[in-house]
């Protein structure tokens, strides 16, 4: 629905580019005034008011999606606990676990890893099961390079090329650089590339990205060098090996009633997240449908609805649809039913 409003603008701009003007041509803005200006007063504080409902309605259908995949990571979840419960008690005196039941564990942790959960193409939930808001973007993806160590003090300086996509950067990592001035000229380059660059407790260099860039970097990165990190004069395709957070199920292990241990605390600590974010959605959802409740039977409620789609905004994600219905208003003085079906 939402593009359909946007395609239609569009094709409208394009034409208004085209299309020749009679008389003296306005500057867009003005003329867009003008427009504004001519729709009565009444229609078009009822076209807002109307649009703004709307946008409150996806945002409560966001939600409902939203907590209804949030329920399903709970349901999984607490079928992974119940059967590494099961699996520890019984092998509690062994090295080894039945294989049977690693299997069924396993089985679960995949449902947990694949699961998607998204509205209108956009993910509300990220691959540690958070639940993804303005206030909390995606987490992103971890890799580190397997063969390469760019935060290595060598006597020389060295040029580094590095390229992702269609994308390149290039890094000045100078001689006899201790590790840490060497990570931060990584991460000032790649800057651009939306990706971060960090050491690890252990002394590793650690890459961020996008869930985007990560499909690409799994790959290769292809990396050029000056002969002391990397060979001189060819390009080499980098191998990467991805480093998995705790909260990612995927990171999860059921190898030994050690492993299962460990494996119980996070699920019990991700449990505790999930609940907080299904409460907090509740209290959103519920809080929005009672105000535009009282949208519908009143008429002042200008200032009362902007600021519940403001606090919306905190946990969904925003979208300009009343924006566009009113530059579409703007741009045509149209009635309420062809508006409908523009929408429908």
């Amino acid at each position: 629905m939402l593009n359909g409003i946007s395609d239609s603008l569009n094709v409208q701009q394009r034409s208004q580019t085209v299309a020749p003007s009679i008389g003296i041509k306005q500057p867009l803005r003005e003329q867009t005034k003008a427009n504004v200006a001519s729709i009565p007063s009444h229609r078009l504080e009822s076209y807002n008011r109307w649009a703004k409902v709307t946008q409150g309605q996806h945002k409560i259908s966001a939600s409902q999606v939203a907590e209804q995949g949030l329920q399903q990571v709970q349901n999984l979840l607490k079928q992974l606990q119940g059967q590494s419960q099961q699996s520890l008690s019984s092998k509690l005196d062994s090295s080894s676990l039945d294989s049977e039941q690693m299997n069924r564990s396993l089985q679960i942790q995949q449902k947990l890893a694949q699961l998607e959960v998204s509205y209108h193409g956009k993910p509300l939930i990220d691959h540690q099961l958070n639940l993804i808001s303005s206030q909390r973007p995606a987490a992103k993806y971890s890799f580190s390079l397997k063969s390469v160590d760019l935060a290595a003090a060598k006597p020389r300086d060295e040029l580094i090329n590095m390229q992702l996509g269609s994308e390149s950067v290039r890094v000045l990592l100078p001689a006899n650089a201790q590790p840490a001035e060497l990570v931060s000229r990584l991460n000032s380059a790649l800057k651009p590339l939306d990706m971060q660059v960090l050491r690890s407790n252990e002394g590793r260099v650690i890459f961020k990205s996008s869930k985007q860039q990560w499909q690409q970097v799994q790959a290769g990165l292809l990396m050029i060098g000056q002969g002391q990190r990397l060979p001189a004069g060819d390009v080499r395709t980098i191998k990467v090996s991805e480093e998995l957070n705790w909260q990612d199920p995927r990171e999860w292990r059921f190898n030994s009633p050690a492993d299962l241990k460990q494996t119980m605390a996070k699920i019990a600590k991700t449990r505790h997240k999930v609940e907080s974010q299904l409460q907090e959605l509740s209290n959103s959802k519920q809080q929005l449908q009672q105000q535009l409740h009282r949208v519908n039977q009143r008429k002042d409620t200008t200032l009362e609805l902007e600021s519940t789609l403001t606090q919306v905004a905190s946990l969904m994600q925003s979208s300009p649809f009343s924006l566009q219905v009113t530059s579409l208003m703007a741009q045509a003085n149209l009635s309420r039913p062809q508006v409908s079906a523009l929408l429908s």
